[in-house]
C-alpha cells in the first residue's frame, strides 16, 4: 500500500497532468476513477437544504445517536449521506474531527458529491455499492485531507444512503470500516423492525374499518400513507385534504367522534379518525374512515342538494310538508353521528381561529418552519408563542424585530440556536414585511445554518396580510418556510371577543377591580375592529385611565366603538347561509338552531340582527 507521502505526490501530479502523469497501480483503481469523475474540488460544499428523509433517516438517527451517547470516547464522527451526496445527519464523539468537518462544511444540508468536493467514501459506495475507505491524501478537496473515512451502504427499497465513520488521518488504529458495516446493519434492522411493527398494527385497524363497510379508508404511520381502493378514486386534492386532516387530528389529540369535512372538489364527507397505539401506549399511526354524505341520507333527513334548492326559494319561504312526530322513534342510529359531524363543521365555520390554531399546532409539531399571515394586531406573535409553549414546555425562544435590523443586526450563533441541551428553540421573526433589502440579506445568511438543523430550531415569521408581495425584500426568506397559516381578524372572532376583552382588561387594570357590563360587551362585539387586538388594547387602556374601579358602562367607551361596518365579508356570508339553513330545518326555532350550529343563543340572536336575516316561521 502506498504511503501518505507517495499519495500526496501522486495527487499533486494528477491535478497537474491527469491519469497520464501517474505510475500504474500507484493509486487504487476505484479512487483513481473517482478522481477522474470529480470536478475542481476546491470550493465550499453547496448548501441544498435539509429535508426530512423519512424512516431511514429516523432509524439512522436513533442508531448513530445511541452509539455516540454510549461511546463518548470513540474519537470519531458518524454521519448518514444520502445517495445524492447530501449529508442528512451527523453525531460527534470527538472534538478534533468535528472541528475539521465544520470547516469543510460537512454538516447536514450540504452536498458532498464528486463534482462539488471530489472523492469521498460515500461517493465510492454510491458507484461500487460496497463498503469503501478513503485515506487522507486520497481526498482531492484540501479541507478533507486531514481526515480518514469509512462508509458502508444502507438500502431500504428505493431509499439508498451510506453510513460514514470519520476519524483523523493520524489515527491509524481501530477498525472504522468494520464499525461502518456494523452500524449500517443496525440501521437496516432498526428500520425494518419499526416498520414491521407499525404496518401490522395499522393494517389491522384498516381491516376492521373495511369489515364495517366504510368506503374511504386512509392510514398514516410515520411518513407512510396508505390509501384504500375506494379512496384512490378520489380527486388528488381531496386525498391530500383527508391526509392533512388525519395528521392534524392526531397531533392535536382530536381523534374519535365524527366530523363533517368539505373537500376541495366540492364534495362533503363525514369522517372518523382513530389513533392506533401499541400495548405499551406508543403511538404507531392513525386511520381515517370516511363516508360521502350523498351516499348516506338517514330516514327523515334531506340531502345537501335538497337543502340548497330550498334555500334558493328565498329567505321568506319555509317548508310546508307535514311533520312526522314519530320520526325520532325510528331514526337511523347513525343520524347521531351525522348530527355530531355537522356540529363540528358549524363550530369551525363560526370559530375560524380554531382552525388556524389547529393548523399552526400541526405544523410546529412536525417541526416545520411556519409563516403566520394576518392583519396587523391579530395576535400572530401570541399564537406562535402559545402553541410553541404548549408543544415544547422546556423549549427556549428568541424574538427578532425585523423593523430594527438595520440599526441592530440579527443575533447569531448561540443566540439563535439556543441551549444545545434544550429541547427545541423558537426563532420568532416579528414584522417580516418591514425588512429592507440589506437586512433581508443579513437575516437570510443568519437563518441559513439554522434551517439545516433537523428539528432543533423552529423558525416562525409574522407577516401582515396587507403587505403580502413576494417581490418585496422579505421574498428572499420565503424558501425557509414550509407552511403558511392565516390568522383571522378580530371581527371574525365575535364569540370569543368577550373573553379576549376580559383577559386584556385584567392585564391592563392590574390589581384594580374592573369588570365589563353586558351592554359594553355587546358594543364591543358590534364594532368592526380594523386595528384588531392592538386596537382593543388601546380602547381598554383608555377606559382604565378614566375608570378607576367598578363596572365599565357603555358611556365609558370611546365614541368610535358605536360604529359598525355594513358590508358582509365572505366569511360572514357563509355564516349567514348556515344560520338560514339551520332556521329552515328547525322551522324557525332559534333554540334548536343555536344547538345545531354549536353556538350560544345570544350569539345567534346577535348574528341574526347583524346579518339582517328575515323572520323564518
Amino acid at each position: 500500500m502506498a504511503t501518505e507521502r507517495d499519495l500526496d505526490a501522486a495527487r499533486a501530479r494528477f491535478l497537474r497532468g491527469g491519469r497520464s502523469a501517474l505510475v500504474p497501480d500507484e493509486v487504487r483503481a476505484e479512487v483513481l476513477a473517482s478522481w477522474e469523475r470529480s470536478g475542481p474540488a476546491d470550493g465550499p460544499a453547496p448548501f441544498v437544504g435539509h429535508h426530512d428523509g423519512g424512516p431511514l433517516v429516523a432509524a439512522a438517527d436513533a442508531v448513530l445517536g445511541a452509539f455516540a451517547a454510549g461511546n463518548p470516547d470513540a474519537g470519531c464522527s458518524l454521519g448518514l449521506v444520502a445517495d445524492d451526496g447530501t449529508l442528512r445527519l451527523r453525531h460527534d464523539t470527538a472534538t478534533a474531527p468535528a472541528e475539521l468537518l465544520d470547516a469543510a462544511r460537512w454538516v447536514p444540508g450540504h452536498r458532498h458529491d464528486e463534482p462539488s468536493t471530489g472523492t469521498t467514501a460515500a461517493a465510492l459506495v454510491r458507484h461500487t455499492r460496497r463498503p469503501a475507505t478513503v485515506e487522507g491524501p486520497e481526498h482531492l478537496h484540501p479541507s478533507l485531507r486531514p481526515l480518514r473515512e469509512a462508509a458502508a451502504p444502507v438500502t431500504r427499497g428505493a431509499h439508498r444512503a451510506a453510513v460514514v465513520v470519520v476519524t483523523h488521518a493520524s489515527e491509524r488504529g481501530g477498525t472504522p470500516l468494520a464499525l461502518a458495516r456494523m452500524l449500517a446493519a443496525h440501521v437496516v434492522e432498526h428500520e425494518e423492525r419499526t416498520r414491521h411493527r407499525r404496518v401490522l398494527a395499522v393494517h389491522d385497524a384498516t381491516a376492521a374499518l373495511r369489515a364495517d363497510g366504510v368506503p374511504w379508508v386512509l392510514a398514516a404511520a410515520g411518513d407512510d400513507l396508505w390509501v384504500g381502493r375506494a379512496a384512490q378514486a378520489l380527486d388528488p386534492a381531496d386525498q391530500q385534504s383527508l391526509h392533512d386532516l388525519l395528521t392534524a387530528s392526531v397531533l392535536l389529540d382530536e381523534t374519535g367522534g365524527a366530523r363533517h369535512v368539505d373537500l376541495p372538489s366540492g364534495r362533503c364527507a363525514e369522517v372518523r379518525i382513530h389513533e392506533v397505539r401499541a400495548d405499551d401506549g406508543e403511538a404507531l399511526g392513525a386511520v381515517l374512515g370516511g363516508t360521502p354524505v350523498e351516499e348516506h341520507v338517514p330516514a327523515g333527513r334531506t340531502t345537501t342538494a335538497a337543502r340548497e334548492a330550498r334555500r334558493r326559494q328565498g329567505s321568506h319561504v319555509a317548508p310546508t310538508a307535514r311533520r312526522d312526530f314519530a320520526a325520532d322513534l325510528h331514526r337511523d342510529p347513525s343520524a347521531e353521528a351525522s348530527e355530531e359531524a355537522r356540529l363540528r363543521a358549524n363550530q369551525e365555520l363560526f370559530s375560524p381561529y380554531v382552525r388556524a390554531r389547529r393548523d399552526a399546532t400541526a405544523t410546529l409539531a412536525h417541526r416545520r418552519h411556519l409563516l403566520l399571515v394576518g392583519e396587523t394586531g391579530v395576535g400572530k406573535r401570541t399564537l406562535a408563542r402559545e402553541r410553541f409553549a404548549h408543544l415544547f414546555p422546556r423549549g427556549t425562544s428568541t424574538t427578532i424585530d425585523c423593523a430594527t435590523l438595520d440599526e441592530h443586526p440579527a443575533p447569531g450563533g448561540d443566540a439563535l440556536v439556543g441551549d444545545p441541551g434544550g429541547e427545541v428553540h423558537l426563532v420568532l421573526l416579528d414584522g417580516v414585511h418591514a425588512l429592507t433589502p440589506r437586512s433581508a440579506r443579513r437575516l437570510d445568511e443568519a437563518l441559513r445554518p439554522l434551517t439545516v438543523l433537523p428539528g432543533r430550531v423552529l423558525v416562525v415569521g409574522c407577516l401582515d396580510s396587507g403587505s403580502v408581495d413576494a417581490g418585496r425584500p422579505y421574498g428572499l426568506l420565503l424558501r425557509h418556510f414550509h407552511e403558511t397559516v392565516r390568522v383571522p381578524a378580530l371581527r371574525h372572532r365575535t364569540d370569543e371577543l368577550a373573553e379576549i376583552a376580559r383577559s386584556v382588561l385584567r392585564s391592563t387594570s392590574g390589581a384594580r377591580s374592573l369588570r365589563l357590563s353586558h351592554q359594553v360587551v355587546r358594543v364591543l362585539e358590534g364594532y368592526s375592529w380594523p386595528g384588531n387586538i392592538a386596537e382593543l388594547e388601546d380602547v381598554l387602556r383608555y377606559v382604565v385611565s378614566r375608570k378607576p374601579v367598578g363596572v365599565v358602562q357603555a358611556p365609558d367607551l370611546p365614541a368610535f366603538c358605536f360604529t359598525s361596518a355594513p358590508r358582509l365579508t365572505m366569511l360572514e356570508t357563509a355564516q349567514a347561509d348556515a344560520i338560514i339553513h339551520a332556521l329552515y330545518e328547525t322551522r324557525g326555532n332559534r333554540y334548536k338552531a343555536a344547538a345545531m350550529l354549536g353556538i350560544a343563543r345570544s350569539s345567534l340572536y346577535r348574528k341574526i340582527d347583524a346579518f339582517g336575516i328575515s323572520y323564518i316561521a
